[in-house]
């Protein structure tokens, strides 16, 4: 098991380091078609493509499993706070098994999407034709391997909570004060 998270620990690291790669060309990018449209009045072509298409679906979706494995998503835990051991580990639980659920379908209906996509060779038309179906496999990598960092959460749940979130804004409870 230890194997599998630290593979999945370290296919996630790539694909942050791809999605801050995307970042740094976005930003080139646009800034670049900025200063060409304010001094030549001539924007480059493509721009809105890419950044629609292919950044911004890199940035959202390829970070996902880092996130997690960093244990950084967004979370309310206001019940989850005072619930003893028992209720929190059910929670839990419950929590990661519909998350797996979740993103394990999205990750297969997206992947059936990006693979129709690509058999018909979808493309934007504009004045310069832009291939967009390549960046439609963002979605389904990023949920996949979401799904394998929340299964094997769920399946280790049970026996540890080391790689639950620990809370810097705890509650201190009457036992931990």
């Amino acid at each position: 098991m230890q194997f599998l998270v630290n593979l999945t620990d370290r296919i996630s690291q790539v694909l942050m380091a791809i999605a801050i790669a995307l970042a740094a060309v976005m930003m080139l990018h646009v800034t670049l078609d900025v200063i060409l449209s304010q001094f030549i009045a001539e924007p480059m072509p493509m721009t809105v493509d890419l950044v629609s298409f292919y950044y911004m679906v890199g940035l959202v979706f390829l970070p996902l499993a880092f996130v997690e494995t960093k244990n950084e998503h967004i979370d309310v835990d206001l019940i989850h706070a005072v619930l003893p051991k028992g209720g929190k580990m059910s929670l839990d639980l419950v929590s990661l098994l519909l998350s797996t659920v979740y993103f394990g379908l999205l990750t297969i209906q997206s992947g059936i999407d990006a693979m129709e996509k690509y058999e018909m060779g979808e493309y934007t038309m504009g004045l310069v034709n832009v291939t967009i179906w390549p960046g439609r496999f963002f979605l389904p990598i990023g949920c996949g391997t979401l799904t394998v960092v929340l299964l094997l959460k769920l399946l280790r749940r049970p026996f540890t909570d080391e790689h639950m979130k620990s809370d810097p804004h705890h509650i201190p409870t009457e036992e931990g004060i």
